[in-house]
């Protein structure tokens, strides 16, 4: 029988794992800089985005690849960083670790707000979450928006969506935003 802290810590390895899974846009097995062009790419297509926001975008994505030392040429298998997040993130000073999740989600925050007003609505999130995890439904996409948007405004703010990122990536206990924001664990 696993003890809490084994229970805790394979559930934080399957979220890990869903985060790598549905983050590996290509689906070739690899987290790489390929995946984070594509992302960019595809938000530009969906959100229909002029020149200028496109480039804006990209770079977003190019800095969160930046920030999990993503270089060209660099390809990690799935199950690799998955099992490498889950070792790391369970010793990282708290510090270090809300660092880390401003580095990598303020950015993606930013191309989330299409409209650049601060919040991030329904139909916003439907676009990145049609392109992370196109296998989840209009009603699983709405569950997500609301669980991460706590003050049921209809909108998420910035601290709404780091702290929500944060609970996903460092929190080893199961939560309901655990198992929605990066749609259903896989």
């Amino acid at each position: 029988m696993l003890s809490l802290i084994e229970k805790q810590r394979a559930f934080h390895l399957q979220k890990m794992r869903t985060r790598f899974t549905r983050l590996d846009l290509n689906h070739d097995g690899f987290i790489s800089r390929a995946d984070y062009e594509l992302m960019a790419t595809k938000v530009q297509e969906n959100a229909k985005l002029n020149p200028e926001d496109a480039e804006s975008t990209r770079n977003a994505f190019m800095a969160v690849a930046d920030a999990l030392g993503l270089k060209r040429g660099v390809k990690i298998p799935v199950e690799e960083a998955a099992k490498k997040a889950n070792r790391e993130f369970s010793v990282m000073a708290q510090e270090k670790k809300m660092a880390l999740i401003k580095e990598t989600h303020d950015p993606i925050f930013d191309v989330l707000d299409l409209d650049k007003d601060g919040y991030i609505s329904l139909d916003e999130f439907k676009v990145y979450f049609q392109i992370i995890a196109p296998d989840i439904s209009e009603d699983e996409m709405k569950h997500s928006f609301n669980v991460i948007g706590t003050n049921e405004d209809d909108k998420i703010s910035r601290g709404e969506f780091i702290a929500a990122a944060f609970d996903f990536i460092h929190g080893f206990e199961e939560t309901e935003i655990s198992k929605v924001f990066f749609g259903r664990l896989l």
